[in-house]
């Protein structure tokens, strides 16, 4: 079986048209064979995605630099879809803005998201600058949103390098080993630390869609419930230019989020359940402001919420 899997590898792996995850799963069972616990977990870590949190995830998957489009408001002019840098938000705001975004997703969904043109996505970093940014704006104006957006074609780039790495590994271990025999597991281990760099045994967590993106990267902004606890406030505070009414509707649906967060043993599901009755009140309410502050919220506490801030 192990002269077959090593002749197999060399000679598909050249072809464009070959499933990468297909050469992925061959790659588990040559680590099997030959005891390279360093193949399989890089193998098994493209393939079902690496942990949202620490710092095992290749270079290759990191981006830096991420830009950014913002919508914004001025008085009654409304502006949206505009380009951002990092280095144009201000100072106090930057600091919960990431310098890196590492995409974690499997292989097999990286592909499907490069199909896309454009990848927007939000993270709890963004929500609080936007947040500190709209404190130190005049009257009449504010940040509506900030999201982060990358072209399809970055996360086509990061499966050609995954590919190349296996393409080299490959390359190196029948360059030294007779297709007849098995390589050993240090010739396999150093092609790996080579191509790849030091890979760490860990618990590999599956993603989960799309939204994945944003919310699973291992850069984030440290963000804290105590941070999402003040963006509660902007919103009780941004509800302050609605009727009496409807203000008190709003405190509430406040106060029981921030209940929910802050009490021991506070459970993610009953946190998103109210994360979602708040989001759907001030949409009904409307007002640029209550829009902006809840947006801001609802992403920090979503993403806390899918770390297992909340248990």
């Amino acid at each position: 079986m192990t002269e077959p899997l090593l002749r197999s590898l060399r000679e598909v792996m050249l072809d464009e048209t070959e499933p990468l995850a297909g050469l992925l799963r061959k790659c588990l069972l040559l680590g099997a064979e030959t005891g390279s616990e360093s193949l399989r977990t890089w193998a098994r870590a493209e393939l079902k995605g690496y942990p949202p949190e620490g710092d095992d995830v290749p270079a290759y998957r990191k981006l830096h630099g991420v830009p950014m489009v913002m919508d914004s408001m001025s008085g009654n002019t409304w502006a949206k879809g505009q380009n951002l840098a990092r280095l144009q938000v201000p100072a106090k705001a930057r600091e919960y803005v990431p310098e890196f975004i590492s995409f974690v997703q499997p292989v097999e969904e990286l592909a499907q998201l490069a199909q896309q043109k454009h990848l927007n996505f939000g993270h709890a970093g963004l929500a609080m600058a936007q947040t500190v940014w709209n404190s130190e704006l005049g009257p009449y104006q504010s940040v509506v949103s900030l999201a982060f957006v990358v072209p399809g074609s970055f996360l086509s780039g990061i499966l050609a390098q995954v590919r190349t790495n296996l393409v080299d590994m490959i390359a190196d271990l029948t360059a030294s080993t007779p297709l007849t025999e098995l390589p050993g597991r240090a010739s396999v281990d150093a092609a790996v630390r080579e191509h790849v760099g030091d890979v760490y045994n860990t618990t590999v967590l599956q993603p989960s869609g799309p939204t994945a993106i944003g919310r699973e990267s291992s850069a984030n902004a440290g963000l804290s419930i105590a941070d999402a606890v003040t963006l509660l406030k902007e919103v009780a505070k941004a509800a302050n230019q609605l009727e009496r009414s409807q203000q008190a509707d709003v405190q509430a649906a406040v106060r029981d989020l921030e209940a929910a967060m802050t009490t021991e043993g506070a459970e993610s599901g009953e946190v998103l359940r109210l994360t979602g009755k708040l989001r759907s009140l001030t949409e009904k309410l409307g007002g640029a402001a209550l829009a902006a502050a809840t947006s801001s919220a609802v992403s920090a506490i979503t993403e806390l919420a899918l770390q297992g801030a909340f248990g």
